[in-house]
């Protein structure tokens, strides 16, 4: 016994001492290559002793766009490609250089070199995009922004994005040279940077690649294109792709907000939080429940849904509410208005009892002409008495919106029918 503990003894000293060792010479490494980097002392004698392409590019770059020293850094260049004949940074290194002095043949030539050494490579493939972009080689740079585009990720796909809209501004020209193969990323590009004209004409290629598989892309694209007025191409799409039946998006709840585009929007408001449940008094239902915390005196529309319809018609929209604990003058109540540019007169219900069982409401209006949609939103205004702090809690379940038979222009009611038993 006593054998054995000093064998492993021995085995965990020799171990920890393996471990020292090369701790300290990870140590010493780490400072030697800390020097070559950052030492200004001494720096020619150090830029002499190296042997490292890497290093012996990385300092020639420092060197000639930082300090301006053109004959160091290019004889570090030099160096770096007899270390290593094929290091792509040095051959780029020395063709920006030729290139400044209006050495443009030999910055070509080695351009034309290097973007045969690196095909099919992704590793310097952007900065060599940005030599070709000097020299004006559009048919070496647009190689490279598609392979760039297609192959890399993060801030060089980023970049190239850029490069590729501001050279390439009509959406065939951009096509011809990126390719269509990278239509998915262009599209993206557009929707993200609010580029509606190009966005509008790379979307029958995304149509063509299958919406379902983008729906997210398309959700963005959608609510890009509400936003900056074209409200009609987006209402095409929505019906077309997310809500071909329903004039209402989701009145059941089955999902959560989407924030964007048709669908319901519950952003975040201080005081209040959503959730959404699917049981309630022992009933199967799905409903959403908002709940106020009592701390805030609340000018809330917190709950809301841009609706599509047509104009110079009249619509009910009716549904499920409950309400528990409701607390102040100002309660929540229900409103439907014109979606900008359209100048409709809110239509409101009353507000809502302090505690309401389920029962159903109606709320009748009519949508004016020259107006696209309308905007369906839970309201509550802001009270002027001290005991102001919104409290309780309020639930919806299975709106909808139907075509009305009544010829009057607007009138608003909140009905509400307790019920015994839910659907």
């Amino acid at each position: 016994m006593l054998s054995s503990n000093i064998n492993n003894w021995t085995i965990r000293t020799l171990c920890y001492g393996v471990l020292l060792g090369l701790a300290w010479l990870q140590m010493s490494i780490a400072l030697q290559e800390q020097t070559q980097y950052t030492s200004n002392s001494g720096s020619v004698a150090i830029l002499d002793t190296l042997r490292s392409s890497y290093l012996l590019d990385w300092h020639g770059k420092r060197l000639y766009r930082i300090e301006g020293n053109v004959i160091k850094a290019q004889a570090l260049f030099t160096k770096a490609l007899v270390m290593n004949p094929l290091y792509i940074p040095a051959w780029l290194g020395l063709a920006e250089i030729f290139n400044d002095q209006g050495r443009k043949p030999e910055s070509q030539a080695i351009l034309e070199y290097v973007d045969r050494l690196s095909e099919g490579i992704s590793r310097w493939r952007w900065d060599k995009a940005l030599l070709a972009y000097q020299l004006g080689r559009m048919d070496i740079l647009a190689r490279d922004i598609s392979f760039v585009i297609a192959n890399i990720h993060g801030q060089s796909r980023q970049n190239a994005l850029k490069m590729a809209f501001s050279l390439w501004s009509q959406p065939q020209e951009l096509l011809k040279n990126v390719g269509e193969h990278n239509v998915l990323p262009l599209f993206q590009h557009a929707t993200q940077t609010k580029k509606v004209e190009m966005a509008l004409a790379l979307w029958p290629y995304i149509e063509a690649l299958g919406v379902n598989t983008n729906q997210k892309i398309i959700l963005s694209f959608v609510e890009v294109l509400i936003q900056n007025g074209e409200v009609q191409k987006a209402i095409s799409i929505w019906k077309k792709y997310f809500n071909p039946g329903m004039l209402l998006y989701d009145g059941s709840f089955g999902e959560d907000p989407l924030n964007m585009a048709f669908g319901w929007r519950a952003p975040k408001a201080k005081g209040s939080t959503w959730r959404r449940e699917g049981e309630m008094e022992k009933e199967k239902m799905q409903s959403l429940r908002l709940h106020f915390s009592g701390t805030e005196n609340m000018d809330f529309n917190g709950l809301s849904q841009l609706v599509p319809l047509h104009s110079g018609r009249n619509y009910r929209l009716t549904g499920w509410l409950k309400t528990e604990k409701l607390s102040t003058d100002q309660r929540p109540f229900i409103e439907i208005v014109g979606h900008t540019p359209c100048k409709i007169p809110p239509v409101t219900t009353t507000m809502m009892d302090e505690s309401q069982p389920w029962g159903i409401f109606a709320l009748d209006f009519f949508v004016a002409e020259g107006c696209d949609a309308v905007l369906v939103r839970v309201r509550r205004n802001l009270s002027t008495h001290l005991d102001n702090l919104l409290a309780g809690d309020l639930w919806l379940r299975g709106l909808k919106i139907e075509e009305a038979s009544e010829t009057s222009e607007s009138h608003s009611a909140l009905e509400i029918l307790p019920v015994k038993k839910l659907p």
